[in-house]
């Protein structure tokens, strides 16, 4: 009878425990640094996540992924414990691969009874074929977690579809301070970043009882991991205005398009007064200011002049 050898014996017990323990890890951990396209979820209920999100206190919004744009196909991705949505160009793809990451994700797919905020710049940037993103991390106000996350979907996006590795990043809104987040943390990651009254001090908008503590807005899974003293002690590491410097250093280029009569993100403390800093910092900023433009309006999602901005 042949008998195995000890150097053949070995690798094969060693393989069936690799195995084993392979069995008994749950596939959902597996999941959750993976990103696959689901075209099954077709749409986003506040408050019932259905078992496609795993982070505590998403999704805050509801949407829906039914929206048809003439220059690209949208596929909804699954991943990270939340979703998203890439939209591929019909036409010719950019030759550098180039990319619009839109934040918050809803703003490009049908929000509500809103409709689709951005199609206009969408548009213009699949028609110069650029591919088109956004992931749902809530009102994260630019936390650590959310900017951890979004980093984290940035390497595998960048993989699985072979982009570019720096972004054109637009923040409406309260993506303003998701989008600089993200950006001051990962400056390399991000080629220019296009603002729609978006929010930069997170002192002026949500207020800082928002931001932490029993006030808070954030989610829960991406919250500040701060209770409210301590992060007012430690503020300026965190607060997106107050974190330019590395934005100006690596060359990043902004466009921030705001209304005079914004009473939700004012204008004076939070465009007008990023870009007297980001001035002062070497910063490149265009700002086009809209009078008695309030906080939304067809204006802020129909510019040209900002659409060019973005897919220059």
């Amino acid at each position: 009878m042949h008998v195995m050898s000890p150097c053949i014996r070995q690798p094969a017990i060693f393989s069936m425990i690799l195995v084993g323990i392979l069995l008994l890890v749950p596939s959902a951990t597996i999941a959750e640094d993976e990103l696959r396209e689901a075209p099954e979820i077709r749409e986003v209920k506040a408050g019932e996540p259905a078992g496609i999100f795993t982070i505590a206190g998403l999704p805050q919004h509801s949407y829906s992924f039914d929206v048809q744009y003439e220059n690209g196909e949208l596929t909804p991705l699954q991943g990270l414990g939340t979703v998203g949505f890439i939209i591929r160009p019909r036409g010719a793809v950019h030759s550098e691969r180039r990319w619009l990451w839109v934040s918050n994700l809803f703003l490009a797919v049908r929000w509500e009874k809103n409709g689709v905020i951005h199609h206009f710049t969408v548009e213009q940037a699949l028609k110069r074929g650029f591919h088109v993103v956004g992931l749902d991390v809530g009102t994260s106000l630019g936390s650590p977690a959310g900017a951890e996350l979004y980093d984290r979907f940035h390497r595998l996006v960048v993989e699985k579809y072979k982009l570019n590795q720096r972004a054109c990043m637009l923040g409406h809104s309260n993506g303003g301070l998701i989008t600089l987040g993200f950006a001051f943390r990962h400056p390399e990651s991000v080629e220019r970043i296009l603002g729609i009254f978006p929010a930069t001090d997170f002192r002026s908008w949500p207020g800082f009882e928002r931001v932490t503590g029993h006030g808070r807005i954030t989610p829960a899974g991406l919250a500040y991991d701060l209770d409210a003293p301590m992060l007012l002690a430690r503020i300026h590491e965190f607060n997106p205005i107050d974190n330019l410097a590395p934005l100006a250093k690596a060359g990043i280029p902004l466009y921030h398009i705001h209304g005079t009569a914004d009473e939700i993100v004012p204008l004076p403390s939070n465009s007008e007064e990023l870009a007297r800093r980001y001035r002062a910092l070497g910063g490149r900023i265009q700002l086009e200011i809209i009078p008695d433009g309030k906080h939304g309006g067809s204006e802020f999602y129909t510019s040209q002049a900002a659409a060019d901005f973005i897919t220059q």
